[in-house]
């Protein structure tokens, strides 16, 4: 009842790439892309009044308050031009690389009285300070990479590694917020967001038939800047595992003349991760507007601990005809899968993973 739109997204671009060998083993290119996108909403909430409401006769739609009994249509137009400089120089068996470039993600609408609802049932009753708006801002990335790809022991080894540096403003960050209207999501921005790290992966033939596999990764990211919520500023990046860890095996055989044999393990590392912006922080909940006194959340259980996973395949391969027997997570891990944190609501809404699973598929080509 609260939030019926009409979105419509015209979107124009322009790509453009230019390389030049400076020597017979470095490679300059350069490239740019222009991206326009044109948003508009169309609001189709009636002007109908809800006894439902707090006090009864107030318009279902909150934005209706202050807009009179119709929400003005919105448009806006969110345009960036992405240049990308890259430098690439070959030695033996050896790529090294070093790149420059500019990201874009179109800014838009979030649901017409978005902002209404949380001034009149957060801002002013509990004191949340929240920077809620019915429009969010173009997302900018600006990203700083060094890196190398390789292939050693005649080409049974394979190893690429990785360092960047990026820089995000206006970091789209979806919210979630609950209270006694029912549940509200909306695109917020963070100001700003430093993310640094790095990566290394590999592929090894140990023989014709075994090939091991792996990967690490780091990531170390930090809110400097966010208006929505300033007392996030200082605090880890959120969606970001600290560390993953990845290794396989993979052994593969001629089962018969028609069939191949195929057996795969693999083991996972996930790390510390942080689903929202507040983490240590103590955040006014609506529970305070509604007992009398105050009660703040306290969201420094929202993250997940580190958790590991071993999967299991073991196939046979034909040109028409494959079973696969396979068990997904067979060390029984206790994990959440995602964590939807409502911070003024003094919790999160969470989804467990499964725990270990098992199963065979049977597959034919016709």
């Amino acid at each position: 009842l609260m939030f019926d739109d009409t979105f419509n997204t015209d979107v124009f671009s322009l790509f453009g790439q230019f390389s030049v060998d400076l020597s017979d083993v470095t490679e300059l290119s350069i490239e740019g892309r222009y991206d326009k996108e044109k948003r508009s909403v169309d609001n189709n909430v009636p002007a109908t009044t809800s006894a439902l409401y707090y006090g009864g006769g107030a318009p279902i739609n909150p934005a209706m308050t202050a807009g009179g009994s119709k929400i003005p249509s919105r448009d806006k137009s969110y345009d960036q031009f992405q240049p990308k400089i890259s430098l690439t120089t070959s030695a033996d068996n050896t790529t090294v690389y070093a790149s420059y470039g500019v990201g874009f993600r179109s800014g838009g609408f979030n649901s017409s009285g978005s902002s209404a609802l949380i001034n009149s049932q957060l801002n002013i009753p509990v004191g949340a300070g929240l920077g809620v708006s019915d429009s969010f801002n173009k997302e900018v990335s600006k990203s700083f990479e060094v890196g190398f790809k390789g292939r050693y022991l005649d080409g049974r080894l394979e190893v690429n590694g990785a360092l960047f540096e990026t820089e995000v403003d206006d970091n789209q960050f979806f919210e979630f917020f609950a209270g006694p209207w029912g549940l509200l999501r909306v695109v917020t921005s963070i100001d700003q967001l430093d993310i640094s790290g790095s990566e290394l992966d590999f592929k090894y033939a140990l023989s014709d038939n075994l090939r091991l596999d792996g990967g690490v990764g780091f990531t170390d990211g930090e809110i400097k800047k966010n208006a929505h919520r300033p007392n996030t500023v200082g605090n880890n990046a959120p969606l970001a595992p600290e560390h993953t860890y990845n290794l396989g095996i993979q052994y593969e055989s001629s089962f018969s003349a028609n069939y191949d044999l195929v057996i795969r393990a693999d083991y996972m590392e996930v790390g510390e991760t942080w689903f929202h912006t507040v983490q240590n922080n103590q955040q006014p909940s609506v529970w305070g507007a509604l007992l009398g006194f105050p009660v703040a959340s306290d969201m420094s259980k929202s993250v997940r601990d580190p958790y590991t996973l071993v999967d299991l395949r073991a196939s046979i391969v034909g040109e028409k005809l494959s079973l696969t027997l396979w068990g997904r997570n067979i060390n029984d891990e206790e994990y959440l899968a995602e964590v939807i944190p409502a911070p003024e609501f003094g919790g999160s809404f969470i989804h467990q993973a499964p725990y270990a699973t098992y199963g065979l598929d049977l597959k034919y080509n016709f």
